[in-house]
C-alpha cells in the first residue's frame, strides 16, 4: 500500500456517510453509514478492497454514520474504534472493537496518528478526526455534524492539508422549506449542523492559517444544492480577499457515490 496519501469521500449527505483516507500506507474509514454491499461497490469504484482497510473510525452513533457497520464488521474484520456512546449502540460485531476518549491521540501501528475531539452535535460522544502522517506532517480532517464550530475545533483542525468541512444548509432554504419547525430548529440551533455561510466563515479562518483543499460534505438533499454550497462559499471567501484557484482549492462531495478528492 505504498504510494501518495490521499481522501476520498465515497458517500455523503444525510442518507449515509463514509470518507476513505489513506495515510502512511494504511487505509482506514471514517465512518461506515452506508450498506456492506454499497461501502464495498464505493471502495472497488476507488481501487480499494475492503480487506485493505485497516480500522474504521465512527464519528457518532447517527444510523447515517454507523449504519453499515454490523455488517461489514462480520464480513472483513475490520477494527473498529469510536467513543462509548457510539460503540454502546451497536451489536453483533466480529470486529476487535476500540473505545476511544473524546481528546484521544491514537497511534495505529505502522500507520497515522488520529487525534479525536468533540463536537457540539445533539448526541453523546460525537467527535471529529484529524488524521496525519508522522512521517510527512501531512494531514486530513473530517469535520461534519459540527452543530457549530468553536475556537476548540478551529485550533484542532488549523493548518491541515484537507479538510472535508460540513455545509449542511442553506438558510433560506430551510427557514422556507417542509420540515417542521422542531427539525428546522434542531438542525440550525447550534447542536445539529452548520450552514453554507456558516462553512465559508470558518474556512476562512483556516485558509488564514494555511489549508489550501475543502471538500465541502454532508449536503442536505432537502435544504441545499451542490451549486448553492459552491456559491456561497467562493463569494463568501471573495468578500474576505480569498480567490479559488489561487487562495484555495474546494470540491463538493458527493451523496451516492465516491467523489474524487485530494492527493498528496
Amino acid at each position: 500500500m505504498t504510494g501518495p496519501d490521499r481522501i476520498v469521500p465515497l458517500f455523503s449527505s444525510s442518507s449515509g456517510n463514509s470518507t476513505l483516507i489513506k495515510s502512511r500506507g494504511m487505509y482506514i474509514l471514517v465512518d461506515c453509514g452506508m450498506s456492506c454491499k454499497m461501502m464495498t461497490k464505493a471502495l472497488v469504484e476507488s481501487g480499494v478492497y475492503p480487506d485493505d482497510i485497516s480500522a474504521v473510525f465512527l464519528t457518532h452513533r447517527h444510523t447515517d454514520h454507523i449504519g453499515g457497520v454490523p455488517v461489514f464488521s462480520r464480513k472483513y474484520h475490520t477494527p473498529i474504534y469510536g467513543t462509548r456512546a457510539t460503540l454502546a449502540v451497536l451489536e453483533g460485531l466480529s470486529s476487535p472493537v476500540t473505545e476511544i476518549e473524546e481528546n484521544d491521540i491514537v497511534k495505529l501501528e505502522n500507520g497515522p496518528e488520529v487525534r479525536v475531539f468533540p463536537t457540539p452535535h445533539d448526541v453523546a460522544g460525537s467527535v471529529c478526526y484529524r488524521i496525519i502522517n508522522s512521517d510527512t506532517g501531512s494531514s486530513f480532517a473530517v469535520m461534519t455534524d459540527l452543530g457549530r464550530v468553536n475556537d476548540g475545533m478551529r485550533g484542532f483542525a488549523r493548518a491541515c492539508d484537507v479538510i472535508l468541512l460540513e455545509s449542511n444548509y442553506d438558510p433560506y432554504m430551510l427557514e422556507n422549506g417542509p420540515y417542521p419547525w422542531p427539525l428546522k430548529k434542531r438542525i440550525s440551533g447550534g447542536h445539529g449542523h452548520i450552514s453554507n455561510p456558516e462553512s465559508a466563515e470558518t474556512a476562512g479562518y483556516f485558509i488564514s492559517n494555511g489549508t489550501r483543499k475543502f471538500i465541502l460534505g454532508h449536503l442536505s438533499p432537502h435544504n441545499n444544492t451542490p451549486v448553492l454550497a459552491r456559491e456561497t462559499f467562493v463569494n463568501l471567501l471573495a468578500d474576505r480577499g480569498f480567490v479559488e484557484g489561487i487562495d484555495y482549492e474546494v470540491k463538493i462531495a458527493k451523496k451516492d457515490g465516491p467523489t474524487e478528492g485530494f492527493v498528496l
